[in-house]
């Protein structure tokens, strides 16, 4: 029987394809944050400021009122790495659970979740505000993903060596100090890797093993 009970996935470059489902949005519409997304990861703009400035861009760059029916239609393009969904179903015969844990967009992350049977998503909602313009309602910041984590374990009674972590990302990390098992997925990034018990370059479904025999 696996030790592992629960792995927590990050989602965007994870188990779906792009990198970023916000920065998917910014290709769609051909704009660039880049300046307000180095502010934000040196934590000098808040997540409502983020979001703030991404959307004030795509409005510009828009023909189309820009609206949570609007962008729900970008992402439903996005398509998951191969080989996810039959990882994700490995561990669920193997009577481990499976939920995401992201800075993406809870719209996205439902929409993967419900096809492939997880735990309803940690993520961001990103809604129409009373304004008429998107808003964020921050879950799972990407500032503290450590928190969310601290809370989910608490929520399901697991104890540290019982939960995988899976990321690709710097903002991931805090998710690696809360597992028994780390796994940087992916990445070329020696912050991520060196904080992790095992890197993955390759195809998603040899972690099945590695999971349920940890």
């Amino acid at each position: 029987m696996a030790n592992i009970k629960l792995v927590v996935f990050d989602m965007d470059g994870t188990l779906l394809q792009p990198r970023s489902c916000w920065a998917y949005i910014h290709d769609h519409f051909g704009t660039d944050n880049t300046e307000m997304l180095n502010l934000y990861i040196q934590k000098k703009i808040s997540d409502q400021e983020f979001v703030k400035a991404d959307v004030k861009q795509w409005e510009d760059n828009s023909k189309r009122i820009v609206n949570e029916k609007y962008i729900n239609e970008i992402l439903d393009e996005i398509k998951p790495i191969k080989g996810a969904e039959e990882l994700v179903s490995e561990l669920h015969q193997n009577n481990i659970e499976t939920i995401f844990l992201s800075g993406g967009i809870t719209f996205l992350a439902e929409k993967w979740a419900k096809k492939w049977n997880m735990k309803k998503p940690l993520a961001n909602n990103l809604i129409d505000g009373e304004d008429g313009h998107l808003i964020v309602e921050v879950n799972a910041s990407g500032h503290a993903k450590g928190a969310v984590m601290d809370k989910l374990l608490k929520q399901s009674n697991l104890r540290k060596e019982q939960v995988a972590a899976i990321g690709d990302t710097t903002v991931d990390l805090p998710m690696f100090e809360r597992a028994g098992l780390s796994v940087a997925v992916n990445t070329d990034d020696k912050r991520v890797i060196e904080k992790a018990d095992y890197h993955l370059k390759g195809d998603i479904r040899e972690l099945q093993n590695l999971i349920i025999n940890w």
